[in-house]
């Protein structure tokens, strides 16, 4: 008995073939897949697995009533993994450490060329839109600006509540894909200095 698990790269309409066993895994695949498990000399034993995603299994009922090769027909272009074979597995992606772990930050790979933002008085202003390739946005209160304290906060953007006050000359990091704005009642006009990563 034995369980093996096999990557094949597939074009968009290509087909892969996989061997033989009384059970499959899908493992990885982007998008559903259709998995047909073949009998050699015996079409009525075929079974069709339509548009099914990863995370798919089929175990036979019987060892004796398994497959002799499986085709994997991919409508688009993706790597596709299945583990393959006669044990019975199953497969997670969630890991528990026990002890020490060392984690790294992939440096950013772009900075982005954003002007400043002016931010209008008795208003809030969007300073940074949505962005689901940011890694991290530091916004810069313009240090020549002569507001007092207390009358700008920076919110979530569309948002009501006051969330973080912000100062002349101070940098506030965000460190998420979401939009920001100002809400500005100092009285005149804030200048706001963006600096984007991704």
């Amino acid at each position: 008995m034995s369980t093996e698990v096999l990557s094949q790269t597939l074009g968009a309409g290509g087909k892969g073939i996989f061997g033989s066993g009384s059970q499959f895994l899908i493992v990885q695949a982007a998008n559903p897949i259709t998995v047909v498990a073949k009998s050699i000399g015996n079409s009525n034993k075929n079974r069709v697995f339509s548009n099914v995603p990863a995370g798919f299994k089929f175990t036979a009922d019987d060892p004796l009533d398994g497959f002799d090769t499986l085709e994997v027909t991919s409508a688009s272009a993706q790597t596709v993994i299945l583990a393959v074979g006669t044990d019975d597995v199953s497969y997670s992606n969630n890991v528990t450490i026990s002890g020490t772990a060392t984690t790294s930050e992939l440096p950013a790979s772009t900075l982005a060329d954003n002007a400043p933002v002016a931010c209008a008085n008795a208003a809030a202003t969007q300073v940074v839109p949505a962005n689901g390739a940011r890694r991290r946005v530091t916004l810069t209160v313009d240090p020549t600006s002569a507001m007092a304290v207390g009358t700008a906060f920076f919110r979530v953007h569309g948002g009501a509540q006051n969330l973080m006050p912000a100062q002349p000359g101070l940098s506030y990091p965000f460190a998420g894909t979401y939009g920001v704005d100002l809400r500005n009642d100092s009285g005149a006009a804030v200048t706001v200095y963006i600096v984007e990563e991704s």
